[in-house]
């Protein structure tokens, strides 16, 4: 049971902790290496410096049958997040600044011991040629922090969807942690791994079903 309840802490706790860091951004970038698959669904890590510390960088690829807006309502669409993430209590738009950018308002319950936890972040959806891209930056003081619920100010991603054929899109979701390890790497690392490809084949479930 302690094990049961220690793995949804880290899974919970340490996807979320993430910040985004762009290919360019920094220096002697480390090749990008293989570490967890399942059938098409890829996940590649990498260290790379930041602000003269090293964090390490996610990615996860993926082709699915769909185009690429349809992937794209479904990861912009605040109603639609707990089909890919877990443990989503409330999700709202709190302010719009035009079509292609808005701030989105998420609140988390988590099994104990990490309960309430909540974020606020910028959606700035990119059209470039055929590509989409949607990047999830934090933004702390939008929204005051509640009483006994836990703010979460490092976690960023970015969406890069590219279509491949006319119902087939290419998908890479990629996020960087800068948070400090809370737990020894050895047994934090496969616990991070598996909740970032689950992720990815509950998303893929779902386009599959649609």
């Amino acid at each position: 049971m302690k094990r049961i309840v220690l793995g949804i802490f880290l899974s919970f706790s340490l996807f979320l902790q993430a910040n985004i860091v762009f290919a360019g951004e920094s220096d002697n970038d480390a090749d990008w290496v293989l570490v967890t698959e399942d059938t098409d669904i890829k996940v590649f890590e990498r260290w790379i410096s930041v602000e003269k510390n090293r964090a390490r960088e996610r990615s996860g690829k993926m082709v699915l049958n769909c185009k690429p807006d349809d992937l794209l309502a479904i990861i912009i669409d605040p109603n639609k997040t707990d089909i890919w993430m877990s443990n989503v209590e409330k999700c709202r738009i709190v302010r719009r600044l035009n079509g292609n950018e808005w701030f989105v308002y998420t609140l988390m319950d988590a099994p104990w011991p990490v309960g309430k936890q909540d974020f606020v972040s910028k959606y700035t959806v990119t059209r470039r040629d055929d590509r989409i891209y949607v990047s999830i930056d934090q933004q702390t003081d939008l929204i005051p922090k509640k009483k006994d619920i836990e703010r979460l100010d490092t976690f960023s991603a970015r969406w890069e969807i590219v279509p491949v054929s006319e119902n087939t899109i290419s998908v890479n979701f990629t996020t960087q942690s800068t948070q400090p390890a809370k737990y020894p790497q050895w047994a934090q690392d496969p616990i991070v791994r598996k909740t970032f490809l689950n992720n990815m084949r509950k998303l893929r479930r779902h386009i599959n079903k649609s």
